[in-house]
């Protein structure tokens, strides 16, 4: 006997979780609100898509393809390995602008980690967060550079302060033009390796 069709859309589905977990954080989303974003009832969510843990990890490879690949592209299309950061940060800064006072999921979720935490989500966040590290890293230190290790992680380190800088700048509701002006900033040091 055929079990029946699922009476929803996973794309669909995964868009609406993307949404609240990128709204409400992780702490603050509960199955119910996931739920009800994609009009699932409960037997139906835990068989299609298991745990709240497993829902976030689904969520944060979905925005990583389609929001952090789409900035770490600027790495690999400037030559030059300083301004190509500079072009992340730059990008980051514009990102900013458009998802005020929501930021980035990936930078809010990081943000709202206690060191400690050991747990799937913490897991799966601080993952992400040390490949969009090891991304510029291996940027700066790419074959045609001559940038040495010690250097490359201190403008790396640099440059993730600088993107949760702007993420904060953006959940707090910061204008337009302070949220750029800082990117820019942040930016025009690294090109000129201030950093």
């Amino acid at each position: 006997m055929a079990g029946r069709p699922k009476s929803f859309d996973m794309d669909k589905a995964v868009d609406a979780f993307v949404d609240v977990f990128w709204t409400k954080g992780y702490l603050g989303t509960s199955v119910d609100d996931l739920q009800d974003a994609a009009g699932i009832k409960r037997g139906s969510f835990y068989a299609a898509f298991g745990c709240k843990d497993d829902v976030f990890e689904l969520v944060l490879e979905k925005y990583w393809r389609e929001a952090t690949e789409l900035g770490l592209r600027s790495l690999e299309t400037e030559r030059d390995p300083l301004k190509a950061v500079a072009q992340l940060i730059r990008h980051v800064g514009m990102f900013m602008t458009q998802n005020t006072p929501r930021g980035c999921l990936l930078l809010t979720s990081s943000s709202s980690l206690k060191f400690s935490e050991s747990g799937h989500d913490a897991l799966a966040v601080r993952g992400r967060m040390k490949r969009l590290e090891t991304r510029i890293f291996d940027t700066l230190t790419r074959q045609d550079s001559d940038m040495g290790p010690e250097r490359a992680h201190s403008i790396s380190a640099f440059t993730l302060s600088c993107l949760l800088g702007l993420n904060a700048l953006a959940r707090n509701g910061q204008n337009r033009e302070k949220i750029l002006a800082a990117a820019d900033y942040s930016a025009k040091c690294v090109e000129a390796g201030l950093s």
